[in-house]
């Protein structure tokens, strides 16, 4: 999704899943690592911009993403998702073991 990923804590597990989450904050998807959490983002909304990427705080990542304008359907071509490491996703008081819309 980036040419330069987002600093990783190495003396982190660096297996534990990924959460994607949209815009209001959906579960939409849980990858096995980052990369393959924003290949799924990008795949998912058929992304040709990132617009921005924010560290919200430690493995916690929002981006700013636009996808091709006629491809999907959608009334609006900029989509936000926020991937977040499952240890985060627990100190932020979601669920970690929530069905996906897209597993």
């Amino acid at each position: 999704m980036s040419e330069t990923p987002p600093p990783e804590d190495p003396s982190q597990d660096s297996e534990v899943p990924r959460h994607v989450y949209d815009r209001d904050l959906r579960l939409l998807h849980v990858a096995a690592t980052l990369a393959k959490a924003e290949a799924w983002a990008t795949e998912h909304w058929s992304v040709v911009e990132i617009a921005g990427r924010k560290v919200v705080a430690s493995n916690d990542y929002w981006y700013l993403l636009f996808a091709a304008p006629e491809k999907l359907g959608y009334s609006s071509r900029d989509f936000q998702a926020r991937i977040i490491r499952q240890d985060r996703v627990i100190a932020l008081g979601r669920d970690p073991h929530a069905s996906p819309r897209y597993p």
